[in-house]
């Protein structure tokens, strides 16, 4: 048995957890229809009782368990906190200490938004790489100086803690995990179904440190460089250089491990940034495109249509169709 626990909180977005939940079901539906050999997944709700908690909306859901129950959870999600953060994570002691102790059992845990301050303020990130939304990344800092902040990922994972920026994010991570324990063909169908992305690239969606699906240390190196300085202007010799490596030598190990030359990797990067822009942002295309390192907007279109099968403005209204209907689903 597999088990996965929602902790239910007073302003919470249920968001959080019905996307999750109904993409891990649906995932666990057609594995079983297919009679594939793999154990179930159990998914439970916790809170301080096993009673009705009213989150944003006044919308309730039933916990099923409390946090004495001795179970363990392999994974935990957080759903994301609207308004004020350190509020409710003040006001919940007692799910902080849960979240302590089972990380220290083992359980994974993904916090979504500004919930990554319930782990923030436990100590559990300090000295981590981590991430939440963007409008909170200032106060984020202020509050936790000992944290990593990472704002130029939308997930992040460190010592089985995953921290997403958004419900996008979120999203993202749990069709990467649905990927992971059903496979491929699973994994396409419910992002058919349920994803608002289209034509993934990446195989892993978060960044973690020295975390690269190959172990060329000084490849490694770079594309973390890359990481921190993708918004900027630099030519392949100029990253080379950064690498401490031959332009020649540079471009040779980065394709060999990568399958990728340096600078289509990184333009990949950059489109992908741009995606989640489209969608989380109302800024103009140019804008965008500036904002990811592309000064022509017209190659940046082109190179977006390649990337993504429809202009960058197709796509936003894609996206902000799916995600209205979603939305009107969930209410």
């Amino acid at each position: 048995m597999y088990r996965i626990c929602f902790p239910l909180f007073g302003r919470m977005l249920l968001t959080g957890v019905t996307g999750p939940t109904e993409m891990w079901q649906a995932a666990e539906k057609l594995v079983r229809s297919q009679r594939a050999a793999i154990a179930p997944i159990e998914i439970a709700t916790v809170s301080d009782a096993v009673a009705p908690v009213e989150a944003v909306g006044g919308l309730r859901l039933m916990a099923d368990r409390d946090y004495q129950d001795p179970q363990v959870c392999d994974l935990i999600v957080l759903a994301p906190i609207w308004g004020n953060p350190r509020y409710t994570v003040r006001q919940h002691e007692a799910l902080r200490q849960w979240l302590v102790s089972q990380h220290q059992r083992g359980a994974k845990i993904i916090a979504t938004g500004t919930s990554v301050c319930f782990l923030a303020e436990q100590g559990m990130l300090n000295g981590l790489d981590a991430t939440t939304h963007w409008y909170y990344f200032d106060h984020f800092r202020r509050f936790y100086p000992q944290v990593n902040l990472n704002t130029h990922q939308f997930i992040t994972y460190a010592d089985g803690l995953y921290c997403a920026g958004s419900i996008n994010a979120l999203s993202d991570l749990v069709l990467y995990l649905i990927r992971e324990r059903y496979g491929d063909a699973i994994s396409r169908v419910v992002e058919q179904h349920f994803s608002h992305e289209i034509n993934r690239t990446f195989d892993k969606p978060f960044f973690t440190k020295g975390g690269h699906e190959h172990h060329d240390e000084e490849i490694v190196a770079a594309q973390e460089w890359a990481m921190q300085h993708w918004r900027e202007t630099f030519t392949q010799k100029g990253w080379s250089e950064a690498a401490g490596l031959s332009e020649r030598t540079f471009g040779r190990r980065f394709k060999q491990v990568t399958g990728l030359t340096p600078l289509l990797w990184l333009r990949q990067i950059r489109l992908d940034k741009a995606r989640e822009l489209l969608r989380a942002t109302n800024l103009p295309v140019g804008e965008i495109a500036e904002s990811v390192g592309f000064h022509d907007t017209s190659y940046f279109s082109r190179l977006f249509d390649q990337f993504a099968g429809m202009s960058p403005l197709k796509y936003r209204v894609m996206v902000r169709d799916k995600l209205f209907s979603a939305q009107i689903s969930d209410q």
